[in-house]
């Protein structure tokens, strides 16, 4: 059972919430291959109003050898907080890997604070690198709440802007251009809307193009892919990411959409595992995907090189030129270096 310290203090208008999260044995925990994810309790704070909770913690473990451990907390309250997480490592030494500015977060929802890595945690030569001399975890939070400026129930409405926009795709109302799929579904929308969003988009409205006379844009991508797009160009949601992310990665490199883009990588990093690392690389460096292609050839050279020559995917590679940057990656001293 893991243990929890949970402490908080004021300083002036903040108040500071430390938290210590210690699991026994993690290793262990990370061979569990049943247990994907793992949290804390949720309790009240015996220091605070009895209507006041405590956050709460979670460790989601992610890849096909809980290669990639993701950290979430969760507030009872809507706030205004910077947060800071630390590793606490031996002789009483401590780490701090993910400092948070302040920021709004919603109540109840659980939010992104840091990724950890297998091979930070406990590495392949036997060292112990986060771990502690009894072989626990131990991890300390730090949420730092602003009193003068948290979020509090009022009459304002949220923002809905995003929404706004959203359904004026929805409704095509004024619109002045139609946008048709590779099937030729079309799509009512709006020149501002879609030159302000992306530069490939606004060529297309510039100079004596043809789309200028025909006010029609004939779109490679397929209907439903179109319609992820032009979702986010309006909205900036992506609500099929982890559905489609392949598709919506080449079309984000299309269109130039950087944010979409961002996305599509995260959502493609979660999904790595040894058997589609080759296709992911591919993928990455197909899109100058640059993220996903650094931190998929990390993913390979941490102890899955040998693994990943027995895929299908490897069997099928025709590039030289990919084959030797695995190899000049996996031996390079400064694995830190940019991809060329």
């Amino acid at each position: 059972m893991s243990s929890i310290n949970y402490t908080t203090r004021t300083e002036g208008q903040t108040k500071i919430n430390t938290i210590i999260w210690t699991v026994p044995n993690f290793v262990n925990l990370l061979e569990n291959k049943v247990i994907r994810e793992f949290r804390t309790e949720k309790s009240k704070d015996p220091t605070a109003d009895a209507s006041e909770s405590r956050f709460q913690l979670k460790m989601q473990f992610l890849g096909r050898d809980n290669d990639i451990i993701e950290i979430y907390y969760l507030s009872p309250n809507p706030v205004f907080l910077k947060s800071l997480l630390t590793i606490c490592l031996k002789r009483f030494e401590e780490r701090t890997i993910v400092i948070k500015e302040y920021h709004t977060i919603q109540a109840n929802k659980w939010q992104y604070l840091a990724t950890l890595f297998k091979r930070d945690i406990a590495s392949y030569e036997g060292r112990d690198v986060y771990l502690l001399s009894d072989g626990s975890l131990r991890i300390k939070f730090q949420f730092m709440v602003t009193n003068d400026i948290k979020v509090e129930h009022s009459n304002v409405p949220e923002a809905q802007l995003s929404d706004d926009f959203e359904n004026l795709l929805n409704n095509g109302l004024f619109s002045d251009v139609t946008m048709k799929s590779a099937e030729g579904t079309e799509y009512k929308v709006h020149k501002a809307v879609l030159a302000s969003r992306s530069a490939v988009l606004k060529a297309h409205f510039e100079h004596n193009t043809t789309e200028c006379y025909t006010n029609t844009i004939e779109s490679p991508l397929e209907a439903d892919v179109l319609r992820e797009v032009l979702t986010f160009i309006y909205s900036d949601k992506a609500p099929r990411v982890d559905e489609i992310p392949e598709k919506l990665l080449a079309a984000a490199d299309y269109y130039q959409l950087n944010r979409l883009k961002s996305l599509c990588e995260e959502a493609l990093h979660k999904r790595l595992t040894v058997e589609n690392a080759i296709e992911t690389l591919q993928l990455a460096d197909l899109h100058s995907a640059n993220t996903l292609k650094q931190l998929t050839l990390e993913f390979i050279k941490d102890g899955q090189a040998r693994l990943i020559t027995t895929t299908d995917g490897w069997a099928k590679v025709k590039s030289v030129e990919l084959i030797k940057r695995i190899y000049e990656y996996i031996m390079a001293d400064d694995v830190d270096g940019d991809i060329k």
